[in-house]
C-alpha cells in the first residue's frame, strides 16, 4: 500500500551553523504535533554541519539530509530545493540557527487547516541572542514601523493577501523570520517559488507574491525564537548598498501592481530612504569592495533624491548620529542610555540594536 505523504515538510536549510544546529534539530524533534518529515539541507558549510546533521537524523524515520557539494550562493535556492523535495500540504522552513516552541506547528497547522484560503499563517517571535538569551518581541519593531496599526500584532488576525500587500507589505515584510512562518507549498509553488538572485529580501518578495493568491493569519503567541549574532546573512548583506535595491524592487513593484494609497506610499519610499542612509555608516569601505559600493550608492542617492528630497540632510545627521554613539561607546553609556530611550519613547527608539 503507498505510503500517506505527511501533511508538513519541515526543511532546515543550513549554511556554517553548527553552533546552533542541535539546539534547533531538538526543537523539530520535540514538536507536539507529528506529522511531518524534515529535510536538513546543508549548502556546502566547512564546519561539522553536515555531520551533526548526519547523525541526529540517523535512526530518525522521516529524516532525511541532502547536501550540496558546492555551496548555491543563495538562501533562497535551498528554498526552492526543499519545495521540489517537499511531499507535505504545507512547508516549515526552520532556519538553522532559530528555535521553535514545542506548540509551534500544532498551533500553525491548526490556523492553515481551519481556512484553506489562507497562504501563510505564522506566530510572534522573540528575538535570542548567540547564548539564546531572550531580548525582546517582534512587537518593538511593529510599533516602531506601524505606531497605533501594531495593535493588530497584540490581538491577532486574518486577513485578505491583496490587502495585505497593499497596507503592510508595502511598509515592511510582516514575517519578520520564515522559522516563525507555515507556508501552504501548493501556493509557494504557483507562485513561483523563490527567486535565488535576491540577496536578503527575497522572503519578502516570495510572501508578497503568495498573497496575492491567498490569505494570512496571525497568531500573538509566541512560538519562535529568532536567533540575532553576528554571521546572519542579514549581516553579511548590509556591508553594502545592494539591499536597498531590493527594497526599492519591492515598493515599486506594490505601487506598479497594487496602486497603494499615494501616502502610505511616500511613506514606504521615506522608510526606505531612512535605512539606506542609516546604513551608509555601516557599510564595508575596504578599498576591495569600495569603487563598486560606491557606484551602487551613488545610483541609489539619485534615486532617493527624486522620492525623498530631504534625503540629502539625513546624511549628515547620520553621520553626527553615529560618531556621537561611537563616543558614548566608548563611554561605557550607549546600552543604559538606549534603554532609558527606549522605555521613554518606545516608538521611536529600539532596546537593542538588531
Amino acid at each position: 500500500m503507498r505510503e500517506r505523504p505527511p501533511l508538513v515538510t519541515v526543511a532546515v536549510p543550513n549554511y556554517r551553523h553548527a553552533r546552533y544546529l542541535k539546539e534547533r534539530l531538538e526543537s523539530i524533534a520535540q514538536q507536539r504535533f507529528t506529522d511531518f518529515e524534515v529535510l536538513l539541507l546543508d549548502d556546502a558549510s566547512p564546519d561539522e554541519s553536515l555531520e551533526i546533521l548526519r547523525e541526529f537524523a540517523a535512526g530518525r524515520p522521516g529524516w532525511s539530509v541532502h547536501p550540496n557539494a558546492q555551496n548555491s550562493g543563495s538562501p533562497f535556492a535551498q528554498w526552492n530545493k526543499a519545495a521540489a523535495l517537499a511531499r507535505g500540504t504545507y512547508l516549515w522552513i526552520a532556519e538553522s540557527d532559530d528555535v521553535a516552541d514545542p506548540l509551534l506547528l500544532e498551533t500553525l497547522v491548526g490556523l492553515m487547516e481551519s481556512d484553506p484560503n489562507l497562504a501563510i499563517a505564522y506566530a510572534q517571535s522573540m528575538l535570542i541572542d548567540e547564548d539564546s538569551t531572550t531580548l525582546h518581541t517582534f512587537d518593538v519593531h511593529y510599533r516602531y514601523v506601524f505606531g497605533t496599526e501594531a495593535a493588530r500584532w497584540e490581538q491577532g488576525y486574518r486577513n485578505d493577501g491583496l490587502d495585505e500587500v497593499r497596507r503592510f507589505m508595502l511598509l515592511h515584510n510582516v514575517v519578520p523570520n520564515a522559522s516563525g512562518a507555515l507556508l501552504r507549498l501548493s501556493t509557494f509553488r504557483e507562485a513561483g517559488g523563490a527567486d535565488p538572485s535576491w540577496r536578503l529580501n527575497g522572503d519578502w518578495m516570495t510572501y508578497l507574491k503568495m498573497l496575492e493568491l491567498g490569505g494570512i493569519a496571525f497568531t500573538p503567541k509566541v512560538l519562535n525564537y529568532f536567533r540575532l549574532h553576528p554571521h546572519t546573512a542579514r549581516q553579511k548583506a548590509n556591508e553594502t548598498g545592494e539591499v536597498y535595491r531590493e527594497l526599492l524592487a519591492l515598493v515599486d513593484y506594490i505601487a506598479a501592481h497594487h496602486r497603494p494609497e499615494p501616502a502610505r506610499l511616500r511613506r514606504a519610499y521615506r522608510n526606505v530612504a531612512a535605512w539606506w542612509t542609516h546604513s551608509l555608516y555601516r557599510q564595508n569601505w575596504d578599498s576591495a569592495q569600495r569603487a563598486a559600493n560606491l557606484r551602487i550608492n551613488a545610483t541609489l542617492l539619485r534615486r532617493f533624491v527624486r522620492l525623498h528630497p530631504l534625503v540629502l540632510l539625513h546624511i549628515p545627521y547620520e553621520g553626527v548620529v553615529r560618531l556621537a554613539v561611537r563616543t558614548l561607546e566608548f563611554l561605557g553609556l550607549k546600552e543604559p542610555l538606549r534603554r532609558g530611550l527606549h522605555r521613554a519613547f518606545p516608538r521611536h527608539f529600539m532596546p537593542r540594536a538588531t
